[in-house]
C-alpha cells in the first residue's frame, strides 16, 4: 500500500501559485493579451520561442510560452505584482479576492488537508454509500466505534452536521477510515473503494476517461445547485477515485483553488468563530424579571394549570395537542429549567419585557433543551429513544423538488418557445397583411392603367384613317370661318361659358396638343401649368399638388406621356381630350368632370 496516498496522509499541497495563475491568464483569452506587456514574453517572442493563436478578429486570445517557474513567477510581479499590493488587494470586489485567494494563502507553502470529514460527509450523503456501509462492516461495528470514540472527531461540533438517525453511520465510517490509516491493510482499502464506488460509480466512469486530473474536471460540479460542503466533499472523492485508478492529478491554478476553499472549510471546523455578544441590556431585563418572578429561567406548567380563565385554559389544551402530535407530553418538561446564563441569552436577543410574551419564548427555549437532553440520550447509545425518521422525509422532499425544479425548467422553456412562436406569428401576420395591402394597392393601380388603356385606344381607334387630316383642316378653317361658326353657335357657347368653372382647374396640368391650340387654351385656363407634348426633360415635381391632369391625345409623344403615367399619385385624375377646338376641349372636359 502507498502510504503518500491522499486516503492514508491527506492532501498534500506546495504550489508556486504565481506560476499556476500565469499559466492560467496565458490560457484566457481576456488576459491573454495583458501578458503581452511583461519584458519576459517579449524577449521570448523576439527569440520566436512564443506563440500566439488569434481569432478571427485578430485579438489574442492564448499564448504559448516555454519558461520555468522562476520566470513565470516574474512574469507574475512584474504584470500585477505591482498593481497586487497588501492595501490594494483590499480594495478589490468579492470576485477578484476569491480568485487571487491562492496566492495569499498557499504560495509556496506545505498545506496537508485532512480528507477524513469530507470523504465520511460524501459517503453519509449517499443512500447507496450507507446502505454499502453497514453490509460492509456486518460483524466489526465495534471496532469502528471503539476507533472513533478516542479519536478527534468524537466532538459535537463534528457530529451536528448529520442527522440523528444518520450519526451512527458517520461514526463507523470515521471509525473505519481511521483504522484504515492505523493498519494500511489492503483488505479495508477495497472495503472503503466498494463503499465508495456503490455510491459513485457515475464519477468513477468519469474520471477514468481522463489522462490526468486537472482544475478545470471541478468546475462541473461547482456549477451543481447543491450544498458547498457537499462539492467539496464530491471532489475529494474524486482525487481518492483517480489514485485507486492510477491517474496522474495535475496541480495548476484551478486545483489550488479547490484546495483553498477545502482549507477554509477545514479552519472553520477546527476553530470555530463564537460570535461576542453584549449581554447588559439581557442582564438588565433578566434583573427585572427575577423581582418580579422567582425562577424566570424556568417554564411553569402548573402557572398554566391554575388559571380559572377559560381563555387561558384553551390555550394550553391547545398547546398539549400541538406537543401530542410530535409524541410529546407536558410532564416531560417537568425539571428542565435553564441556566441563569441561557435565560439572560434569551433575554438579549429578543429583548422581550412582557413576561407574557417571554413565557412562550421561554417554552420554546425549554423545547430546544428537552430535545438537545434527548440528542445526549441518543449519543450515549440509546437510539430506542428516538423517533426522529427525517432522513428519508428528506430525501423524499429532495426528490420533489428535484422534479419540481425540473418541471419549472421545462415549464419555462416551454412558454419561452411560446412567446418566440407566437412573435414569429404575428410578424408573419403583419407580413401578410402588408403583402395583402401592396397587392391590393397593385390591383387597383392595374385596373386603373388597364381602364386608361382602354380608352386611349379607343380615341385612337375613332381617329384612325383620317382623324389626324380631319384636324388640319379643322384648325385651317377654324380661324377663317370661325367667326361664322361662333355666330351660329354663340348662344351655345355662351351658355356652356356660363357652366364651365376655370377655377375647378386651377391645380391643373394641359400636356400635349398643338401650340395654338395650348395658347388658345392658356386663355381660358389662366391658372393652369402647359407642357408642350415634345418636351422630354419632364421633372416629376411639376405633377406635385397637381389634382388633373389633361392629355391632347392628338399630339403627344408617347415617351412623356408614360413617364407622366409613372409618376402621378393615386388621387390625380386625367382628362382626355382631343382635336384643336377650344370649345369642344371644354366640353370634353365639363363631361369627364361630371
Amino acid at each position: 500500500m502507498d502510504r503518500d496516498m491522499i486516503i492514508f496522509s491527506g492532501l498534500h499541497c506546495k504550489v508556486n501559485t504565481k506560476a499556476a495563475f500565469v499559466d492560467m491568464c496565458l490560457a484566457t483569452p481576456a488576459l491573454a493579451s495583458k501578458m503581452l506587456d511583461s519584458p519576459v514574453i517579449i524577449a521570448e517572442c523576439e527569440k520566436k520561442l512564443c506563440s500566439m493563436e488569434a481569432d478571427e478578429q485578430g485579438k489574442v486570445f492564448a499564448l504559448k510560452v516555454e519558461l520555468n517557474e522562476e520566470k513565470r513567477e516574474q512574469i507574475y510581479e512584474e504584470v500585477f505584482g505591482e498593481k497586487l499590493t497588501e492595501g490594494s488587494f483590499e480594495k478589490l470586489s468579492d470576485v477578484y479576492q476569491r480568485l487571487l485567494q491562492p496566492i495569499r494563502l498557499l504560495h509556496k507553502k506545505e498545506i496537508v488537508i485532512d480528507v477524513i470529514p469530507f470523504i465520511a460527509y460524501a459517503v453519509i450523503r449517499n443512500s447507496r454509500c450507507r446502505s454499502m456501509l453497514f453490509e460492509s462492516l456486518t460483524g466489526c461495528e465495534k471496532e469502528c466505534l471503539e476507533a472513533f470514540q478516542g479519536s478527534e472527531y468524537q466532538s459535537e461540533r463534528f457530529l451536528r452536521k448529520f442527522l440523528l438517525d444518520e450519526r451512527k453511520a458517520a461514526k463507523l465510517a470515521v471509525g473505519l477510515l481511521l483504522l484504515l490509516r492505523e493498519e494500511a491493510s489492503q483488505k479495508k482499502y477495497q472495503m472503503v473503494m466498494s463503499i465508495i464506488y456503490a455510491g459513485y460509480k457515475s464519477l468513477k466512469n468519469v474520471v477514468k476517461k481522463l489522462e490526468h486530473l486537472e482544475g478545470k474536471q471541478f468546475e462541473e460540479l461547482m456549477e451543481k445547485d447543491i450544498m458547498v460542503e457537499l462539492i467539496l466533499s464530491q471532489m475529494v472523492i474524486e482525487m481518492v477515485i483517480a489514485e485507486d485508478l492510477g491517474i496522474p492529478r495535475l496541480e495548476d491554478y484551478q486545483f489550488c483553488q479547490v484546495v483553498c476553499m477545502l482549507k477554509v472549510y477545514e479552519d472553520r471546523r477546527l476553530h470555530p468563530q463564537e460570535k461576542d455578544v453584549d449581554m447588559t441590556e439581557g442582564k438588565r431585563i433578566y434583573r427585572r424579571f427575577l423581582r418580579e418572578h422567582r425562577e424566570p429561567g424556568a417554564y411553569y406548567v402548573s402557572d398554566f394549570l391554575d388559571k380559572k380563565n377559560q381563555e387561558m385554559c384553551e390555550r394550553w389544551e391547545k398547546l398539549e395537542d400541538l406537543l401530542n402530535i410530535f409524541g410529546m407530553e407536558t410532564r416531560a418538561l417537568y425539571g428542565i429549567c435553564l441556566e441563569k446564563w441561557e435565560a439572560e441569552m434569551l433575554c438579549t436577543i429578543f429583548e422581550e419585557r412582557d413576561w407574557e410574551r417571554y413565557k412562550y419564548i421561554l417554552l420554546l427555549a425549554t423545547l430546544c433543551k428537552y430535545i438537545q437532553q434527548i440528542e445526549t440520550m441518543y449519543e450515549n447509545e440509546i437510539p430506542e429513544e428516538i423517533q426522529y425518521r427525517k432522513s428519508c422525509e428528506d430525501s423524499v422532499v429532495k426528490n420533489l423538488e428535484y422534479a419540481r425544479k425540473r418541471m419549472e425548467e421545462r415549464i419555462c422553456s416551454l412558454e419561452l418557445k411560446k412567446k418566440e412562436k407566437e412573435s414569429e406569428l404575428d410578424e408573419t401576420k403583419r407580413q401578410i397583411e402588408r403583402m395583402e395591402r401592396e397587392s391590393r394597392k397593385k390591383e387597383a393601380q392595374h385596373e386603373e392603367e388597364k381602364a386608361e388603356l382602354a380608352r386611349l385606344r379607343e380615341l385612337i381607334f375613332e381617329r384612325k384613317g383620317g382623324a389626324c387630316g380631319i384636324a388640319e383642316e379643322f384648325e385651317r378653317k377654324g380661324e377663317t370661318c370661325g367667326i361664322a361658326d361662333e355666330e351660329k353657335s354663340g348662344e351655345s357657347i355662351r351658355s356652356l361659358r356660363k357652366r364651365f368653372d376655370a377655377g375647378r382647374l386651377e391645380q391643373s396640368i394641359v400636356i400635349g396638343g398643338h401650340r395654338n391650340w395650348q395658347r388658345k387654351l392658356r386663355r381660358r385656363l389662366p391658372d393652369s401649368q402647359f407642357l408642350a407634348s415634345d418636351y422630354m426633360n419632364f421633372d416629376p415635381a411639376v405633377l406635385h399638388n397637381k389634382k388633373y391632369i389633361i392629355v391632347n391625345t392628338d399630339i403627344l409623344k408617347h415617351g412623356l406621356y408614360y413617364k407622366i403615367m409613372n409618376e402621378r399619385k393615386k388621387g390625380q385624375k386625367i382628362l382626355y381630350v382631343h382635336g384643336n377646338n377650344i370649345d369642344r376641349t371644354l366640353r370634353e372636359i365639363e363631361e369627364q368632370l361630371g
